[in-house]
């Protein structure tokens, strides 16, 4: 018997396996990018009731933040980039406000910039309204990242990225990668990780 399921059905599949069930796929977004930077969280795992709280009220953070910068008005490159410091610099208080020093900035662009990637794995049809800022989103900054930056010129960070306290710092290499590249910053990204020919 040939089979009923389309190429539509096996796509769906991928995305469960990869996300997990349920009808919020935002959620699953964030849930998954938080376990891309998890591992470098060292310390954190000790205050169980602590951490979970604040990882309760960072979830809400990016569930609105996310709704707020969709329904953004008119939305620009500086309009983009003043939301992400600010949601930054929010996910970064609700761990350091509960004393969870070690969640550093360079975990919150991890988180933000890896949602907005799934976002767009998920693509329009179950995520709709994200697309008009894609080319406006960060590189996802990690070590393999950084170090395949560098083959292009750009010089290695002081620290590790998940030791990133100052945004600015942060900042300079989305800055570099925009004026270097000839692609959208998540295309670079898609590159570096597939391993193809990158166009300066």
């Amino acid at each position: 018997m040939p089979s009923v399921l389309t190429r539509r059905d096996y796509e769906d599949s991928l995305v469960t396996f990869y996300f997990g069930r349920g009808p919020d796929y935002l959620s699953l977004c964030q849930k998954h990018a938080y376990r891309d930077l998890q591992r470098t969280l060292h310390g954190i795992g000790k205050q169980q009731f602590v951490r979970e709280k604040a990882q309760k009220e960072a979830h809400a953070i990016i569930a609105r933040s996310f709704l707020e910068i969709k329904g953004m008005s008119a939305p620009t490159e500086q309009k983009f980039d003043d939301w992400h410091r600010a949601a930054c610099k929010e996910l970064r208080n609700a761990y350091t406000q509960s004393g969870l020093e070690r969640f550093s900035i360079g975990h919150a662009q991890k988180w933000l910039n890896m949602t907005f990637k799934y976002v767009y794995v998920m693509g329009e049809r179950r995520l709709p309204g994200y697309s008009h800022l894609y080319d406006f989103c960060h590189t996802p900054l990690d070590q393999m990242v950084i170090e395949a930056l560098h083959k292009f010129g750009f010089k290695r960070l002081a620290k590790p990225w998940s030791q990133l306290s100052d945004y600015q710092e942060y900042f300079e290499v989305q800055r570099w990668v925009r004026e270097h590249f000839k692609l959208a910053p998540l295309d670079v990204e898609f590159y570096l990780w597939m391993g193809r020919p990158l166009p300066c």
